[in-house]
């Protein structure tokens, strides 16, 4: 049964997304770019979000981030700085018993769970043959998988499945490169990818020293190529991934494989008003369990207000066990801009099956419904 909605209370936190290393169009950050004498560019901005689980074994939860982007001329190219934070997710709390209901939770954490500040991403861009490449701390993914509809946790969709493909095993802030492929005649354009098997997130201490560490005992490499094609109203990413790390067999054999995969992300703008994207992707079930993955996402403005609408379904691997199941996760959010600087976003998520896992004979509902409230403030 639902329990009874809850005043939501909202402060401050900063949030924005970083895809800095796509050359092809446009970011759709969530903040506001302001240009120093020096030509110094800063973006920053702050957002907190309430949730509330239909479920009596999640409590309610209010959780804060904040985020500043600096972009700083040097030679021919620029240094970017990117330093995030995150509150402490609450045990037993919306982002801890469903972790798909929050893609902006956790991003920036210590060894102990508990909220920090970090450099999460620190590289230099430069031209090279007419193209762009970043070396550096890199965010993967800025690089591959984006989208003009479903990328941004900060403004669009919260639900993880709306963020990024679930089937790309992509690590967390890693030291790599990125190249982009400008496009010279025909409007397609490639980005390609090599980083670390293991990010921030990944490694037992999330330490920078653990980022260096390559050959350490089960990690590996992090490659990706992405075809980008935009032909009329739609905008067509292809790509393929390989991750070399050592990934156990989910059939509890004591083998170990890598993982790869496909996926495609494409946006249509159906109208003035419609804009579409379609997900999907494929990946080695014998050692990842999220096998196959197919997500609908449709963003448009009703009555002054943008609203999107989705839903998804990422197939569990036939080689887990019983007691797992194919996840499906669905939204619907409309956001309201109070004036230039605050926007405030209520979502409704319908959740099944979080983190693959069947119910167990004493959970009181599944799927469990999620009510959201999230306050976003920029600076001007």
């Amino acid at each position: 049964m639902c329990r009874c909605i809850f005043i939501y209370v909202v402060f401050l936190s900063f949030s924005l997304v970083c895809q800095s290393l796509s050359a092809d169009e446009p970011l759709s950050r969530y903040g506001t770019v302001i240009e120093t004498h020096n030509g110094i560019k800063v973006e920053s901005g702050m957002t907190v979000t309430a949730q509330h689980g239909t479920n009596s074994q999640t409590q309610d939860e209010l959780l804060a981030s904040f985020d500043l982007l600096s972009l700083i001329p040097f030679q021919a190219g620029e240094w970017a700085i990117y330093v995030e934070g995150n509150t402490t997710p609450k045990p037993g709390g919306v982002s801890s018993t469903l972790v798909e209901a929050n893609a902006d939770a956790g991003s920036a954490l210590d060894r102990d769970g508990k909220g920090r500040l970090q450099v999460s991403e620190f590289y230099y861009r430069r031209p090279l043959m007419g193209n762009s490449l970043a070396v550096g701390l890199l965010d993967p993914a800025g690089v591959l998988d984006g989208s003009d509809v479903a990328n941004d946790e900060t403004a669009q969709f919260l639900g993880a499945s709306f963020v990024n493909n679930p089937t790309i095993a992509m690590p967390d802030y890693t030291l790599g490169a990125g190249y982009h492929i400008e496009s010279k005649h025909n409007g397609v354009e490639f980005s390609l990818l090599l980083t670390g098997s293991h990010g921030l997130a990944d490694s037992p201490n999330a330490s920078y020293a653990e980022l260096v560490e390559l050959d350490a005992d089960g990690k590996g490499l992090f490659v990706g190529g992405e075809v980008y094609w935009p032909l009329r109203h739609t905008i067509w990413r292809i790509g393929v991934w390989l991750n070399t790390a050592k990934f156990d067999y989910l059939d509890d054999s004591g083998n170990s494989d890598k993982n790869y995969g496909v996926y495609l992300s494409t946006d249509y703008a159906i109208n003035e008003r419609y804009r579409l994207n379609v997900r999907a992707g494929l990946a080695n079930e014998t050692v990842s369990i999220a096998a196959d993955f197919l997500g609908i996402a449709l963003e448009t403005r009703l009555a002054g207000y943008m609203t999107g609408i989705g839903i998804a379904h990422t197939g569990v691997s036939s080689k887990a066990g019983a007691g797992y199941a194919d996840f499906a996760q669905a939204e619907i959010y409309t956001r309201f801009h109070i004036h230039d600087q605050l926007q405030l976003t209520p979502s409704l998520q319908w959740i099944q099956n979080s983190g693959f896992r069947k119910p167990d004979t004493n959970a009181d509902s599944n799927p469990v419904g999620v009510f959201s409230l999230r306050a976003s403030y920029v600076f001007l």
